[in-house]
């Protein structure tokens, strides 16, 4: 094997899926990179992955660790990269030490395999002619969330999510396009996998959902109402033509807005 780093598929949840070639190369490899160390000790116990140096690597590392990194590769040594399950550097750390070592003519190889992303989009169930969006995890709060479907029409749409993230995400989604369709993948290629798919009306009949472990989330997208953007000037219009009173619920719907951060930026306004 020639030396430089090679991004390593690893299982997302069966051991079984994960592949040949996987297995030699972190086999032969001088240094594993990896998100946790404890975590993945375990697969390599599995496969009876000995005598190799195991190194936590994520992107809060780069400035510390590229250099390092750029020097085993120099001296003829293989490193591995691989992240905690699935394809690394999707949602997981890796783009900045790729990028990095690609600008200084390292070797790089992809040791294809697992995919959360590609075994949803085989499970959803979509048939149609959508381009596919991903966008990892969304944001916690609803008004990003939203922000993040602005003027998006007839996409399908593919992201993680977490427990405590799963309902907000789903009734967000339903707020903005009420005709979609999301289908939940829980717990991909384990014992107890789940697949979940619901329209808007299917949903307010088992809503909450009340599930643990992994997730990805595919929406059949068809349409977004138009997030439009708050200015001071057109603040100041309405302030006048409605009142204070009234403004909100005007604006409530139509820049969905909170009541406190409109009234933060109508002082902000005033005083300006």
């Amino acid at each position: 094997m020639k030396s430089g780093l090679y991004i390593v598929a690893t299982p997302i949840g069966n051991l079984e899926d994960i592949t040949l070639r996987a297995i030699n190369v972190l086999k032969k490899s001088d240094v594993i990179l990896c998100e946790n160390t404890k975590h993945s000790l375990k697969l390599l116990r599995h496969f009876d992955i000995k005598n190799v140096k195991i190194e936590k690597y994520t992107d809060h590392d780069f400035n510390k660790k590229h250099k390092h990194i750029e020097g085993l590769i120099k001296s003829e040594k293989i490193i591995s990269l691989i992240s905690d399950a699935g394809s690394p550097i999707i949602s997981d750390p890796g783009s900045n030490l790729v990028k990095y070592l690609f600008g200084n003519d390292c070797h790089i190889e992809s040791i294809p395999g697992p995919s959360s992303i590609v075994s949803a989009m085989q499970l959803s169930g979509f048939y149609n002619s959508y381009p596919t969006t991903f966008f990892g995890f969304l944001p916690k709060k609803i008004e990003q969330k939203k922000k993040c479907f602005k003027n998006m029409t007839y996409s399908n749409v593919v992201f993680f999510t977490t427990s405590p993230q799963l309902n907000k995400d789903i009734e967000t989604i339903f707020d903005l396009d009420p005709s979609c369709k999301i289908t939940v993948l829980n717990e991909m290629t384990k014992k107890f996998e789940k697949r979940l798919s619901f329209s808007s009306k299917e949903y307010e009949q088992i809503k909450p959902l009340v599930l643990k472990g992994e997730f990805v989330i595919c929406v059949e997208y068809n349409g977004v109402k138009e997030i439009l953007e708050l200015n001071d000037n057109q603040i100041l219009k309405d302030l006048a033509k409605y009142g204070s009173k009234n403004i909100y619920e005007i604006y409530r719907t139509t820049y969905n807005i909170k009541r406190n951060e409109l009234y933060k930026k109508i002082l902000t306004v005033k005083k300006n």
